[in-house]
Formats: C-alpha cells, sequence, structure tokens
C-alpha cells in the first residue's frame, strides 16, 4: 500500500473519530480538539505527516478552484429550510418560498459561509 492511500485512511479514520486536520502555510499539521488527540494517534500523525500534508493542500486547492458550494454550508439557509436571500427578494427570477435542495453543488453570489 503507497504511503498516499496510507494517509488517506488515516486521514478518513481521524475524521470518523471527530478530529480535524489542516495544513498550515508553514507546513505543519494543525489537528482539533486538541484534548482527543492521545500519544499513539500523534505518533501516527507524525508518522505520515508528508502523506497528509499532500492531500490536505490538495483539498484545499479544490476547494479554492471550485466555486459552487452547498446551501447546508450557507448562513442564509433558515430552520424551515427555505433559502433567507430568496425570502427578501435577493434572488432575481427565484420565489420567496424557494427551498433549494440542501446537498447539491451549486453556483449562488449570495454564498455566505457558515461560522465555525
Amino acid at each position: 500500500m503507497s504511503d498516499d492511500q496510507t494517509a488517506a485512511r488515516l486521514l478518513e479514520r481521524l475524521r470518523h473519530k471527530g478530529l480535524h486536520l489542516s495544513a498550515t502555510a508553514e507546513g505543519n499539521l494543525q489537528v482539533w480538539p486538541a484534548v482527543w488527540l492521545d500519544e499513539a494517534t500523534g505518533e501516527l500523525i507524525r508518522q505520515h505527516k508528508p502523506g497528509l500534508l499532500a492531500l490536505l493542500s490538495a483539498a484545499a486547492v479544490d476547494v479554492l478552484e471550485d466555486d459552487r458550494h452547498r446551501c447546508r454550508d450557507c448562513y442564509h439557509l433558515q430552520r424551515k429550510g427555505n433559502c433567507a436571500m430568496a425570502a427578501q427578494g435577493r434572488l432575481p427570477g427565484v420565489p420567496e418560498w424557494y427551498t433549494p435542495h440542501k446537498d447539491v453543488l451549486q453556483r449562488c453570489h449570495r454564498f455566505c459561509a457558515l461560522p465555525y
């Protein structure tokens, strides 16, 4: 099994455990919540750091190049499932009662990322 496949499996396992990884501009990895990180997992991350950095950097490039978003990630999606921008008449040609499919990638000039 290649190092990239091993790093991909490790990243999948970490995400399944609720851990999030990100690559910094300096070439380091950040893991949060850090309190959930045990010594064995930290050692695995150190062993596969180059592969993890490559995976996380590639994902960042893909996200930056793709201007489509999911409505579930938008601040304007209301609890009832409708779009607040459509309800306010800010989406030309879209009815006020517009209820988008939350998981479909689409382009929207009113997209506003949820604060995490």
